[in-house]
C-alpha cells in the first residue's frame, strides 16, 4: 500500500492521527507515528513580563505593553492573556514519521507549517512521502503559538464567532473575518511586535532541539545527526531566516525546500479567512514599515535584538520588507544558494510566484536559487494546494506526487 493515492492516504493517516495515542502504528504503510514531550527554553522573550534580561550582553530591558490601540471588550476577554504565560505554548508536543522497524537514524527532515495551524493532518501525507522517498524520518516541529502550543479556547467556533463578529462590526471597512482567524488577528493587531518576538521563541526552541538531536538526545537518532528544512507558507519565511541564521552552526549545512512561501513579509498577502483578517495583516505591515524607516526606535529590546551584536536574530529584519537590508539579505542568499531550492504555485495569491522569485533570486535574478513555478489542473489555493474533492482525485495525486518527489530528490 506505499503507493496510496493521496485522497486515501490522506484519510487514513487523518483517521489514525485521531487516536492521539503517543505512538501509532500503521502495518499497512509500514508507519510508525510517535509523539514526544518539548519543553522551551525560549519563553523568557515573549511579551508580558515586567523585565527582561540578555544574558549574552548582560543588559535588562523594562517590559513592554502587551494590548496597545484596541479595547478589551467581552469578546476579546478571552484572548487577554500575557504571552508569557500562556502553558501550553511551553511544553508540547513534536512528531515523529518514521518506518515501524527503524534503525537508528543518523539525518532528518524538519518540517514547518503554515500561518495560523491548530491540526497536522494536511502535513501528515507530506511527511510519509518525503520519509519514504528519503529514507530520513521527518520532524513536525509546531512553531510558538501554533498547533497545540495555542489554547483550546482559541479554536473553539462559539467563542471565537463572537470575537470575529466584533472585529467585522467595529469597522466595516475590515473584512475577511471568521472565528478560524480572530485569534492571531485579534493578537497580532493588538501587538505586532508579537510576530518577532513568538519567531525568537520559535527560533529559541528549534536551536535548542537541533543541538539535542545533534547530541544524540532525541530517541531513535544518532549523535551526529543533521537536519535539513521542508518549509511551507510561513514556515518558508521561518526556516529561509533558520537557514540564514545558522542556528549556532547547527544549519551550516543544511537544505531548504520552500513550497509556497520564501518572500519577504511586504511581499506576501495573508489576507484570508484562514489566516488573517484585512486589519490584522494592515497592522503587521505598517508597524514594521515605521519601524524600519525609524531603525527601530522606541523600542529597545527589539532594537537591541536586531541590531550586529544579535548577528543571526538579525536575519530577520532582513525579511520584513523587500527593499530594506537589501544586501545583507542578498548577500546572504548568495553563500547559501546551493542548499536552496522552492516551488511556487502559479495561481497562489498569498505567497505570489514572482515574489518569492524576486526574494530568492534577486533582483537583478543573480542569485542561483532554482524557483520552480507549477500550475496544477484544477481548483487550488495557498491553504490547499491538494485538492480535498474527490472529481480531482487524480490530478490532486498527479500535483502531490510531483511536488514532494522535487523536495524529496532535493533533500534526499
Amino acid at each position: 500500500m506505499e503507493h496510496l493515492p493521496y485522497l486515501e492516504l490522506y484519510k487514513l493517516l487523518k483517521h489514525k492521527f485521531a487516536s492521539a495515542e503517543r505512538e501509532i502504528n500503521i502495518p499497512e504503510l509500514q508507519l510508525k507515528i510517535t509523539s514526544s514531550k518539548f519543553r522551551s527554553a525560549g519563553s523568557a522573550v515573549l511579551p508580558g513580563k515586567n523585565n527582561y534580561y540578555c544574558r549574552k550582553h548582560d543588559i535588562s530591558f523594562s517590559g513592554e505593553t502587551t494590548y496597545e490601540g484596541l479595547p478589551e471588550t467581552e469578546e476579546r476577554s478571552i484572548l487577554l492573556v500575557h504571552d508569557s504565560e500562556i502553558s501550553c505554548n511551553e511544553e508540547f508536543d513534536y512528531i515523529i514519521i518514521n518506518n515501524n522497524t527503524p534503525a537508528e537514524a543518523k539525518s532528518a527532515i524538519i518540517l514547518f507549517h503554515g500561518l495560523n495551524e491548530k491540526k497536522w493532518d494536511k502535513y501528515l501525507p507530506w511527511a510519509y512521502r518525503l520519509l519514504k522517498n528519503t529514507g530520513k524520518p521527518v520532524i513536525l516541529f509546531p512553531l510558538a503559538f501554533h498547533m497545540d502550543r495555542a489554547p483550546k479556547e482559541w479554536s473553539v467556533a462559539a467563542n471565537m464567532n463572537a470575537a470575529a463578529k466584533e472585529r467585522a462590526h467595529t469597522d466595516l471597512l475590515n473584512s475577511h473575518t471568521s472565528f478560524v482567524n480572530a485569534a492571531i488577528s485579534s493578537r497580532l493587531e493588538a501587538n505586532p511586535q508579537r510576530f518577532f518576538w513568538s519567531g525568537l521563541h520559535s527560533y529559541i526552541d528549534v536551536s535548542v532541539f537541533l543541538h539535542e538531536l545533534n547530541r544524540g538526545r532525541v530517541k531513535g537518532f544518532a549523535a551526529g545527526t543533521a537536519a535539513d528544512i521542508f518549509g511551507y507558507s510561513i514556515g518558508a519565511y521561518f526556516g529561509l531566516i533558520l537557514i540564514m541564521a545558522g542556528a549556532g552552526g547547527l544549519t551550516e549545512n543544511s537544505k531548504l525546500f520552500t513550497f509556497c512561501g520564501g518572500a519577504t513579509l511586504d511581499r506576501m498577502y495573508p489576507i484570508s479567512k484562514y489566516i488573517l483578517d484585512a486589519h490584522a495583516a494592515s497592522a503587521i505591515s505598517s508597524y514594521y514599515l515605521e519601524l524600519l524607516n525609524n531603525d527601530f526606535k522606541g523600542t529597545p529590546r527589539m532594537q537591541h535584538y536586531l541590531s550586529a551584536e544579535h548577528p543571526e536574530e538579525g536575519y530577520f529584519k532582513s525579511m520584513l520588507l523587500y527593499h530594506h537590508f537589501k544586501e545583507l539579505r542578498e548577500g546572504r542568499l548568495r553563500q547559501i544558494s546551493a542548499r536552496i531550492r522552492s516551488a511556487a504555485l502559479k495561481h497562489d495569491s498569498v505567497v505570489p510566484p514572482v515574489e518569492v522569485m524576486n526574494t530568492l533570486q534577486g533582483e537583478m535574478r543573480d542569485i542561483d536559487i532554482t524557483v520552480d513555478i507549477e500550475d496544477f489542473p484544477y481548483p487550488y489555493s495557498h491553504v490547499n494546494p491538494f485538492s480535498p474533492a474527490e472529481k480531482h482525485s487524480i490530478e490532486t495525486n498527479n500535483a502531490f506526487v510531483k511536488i514532494m518527489d522535487k523536495a524529496s530528490e532535493f533533500l534526499g
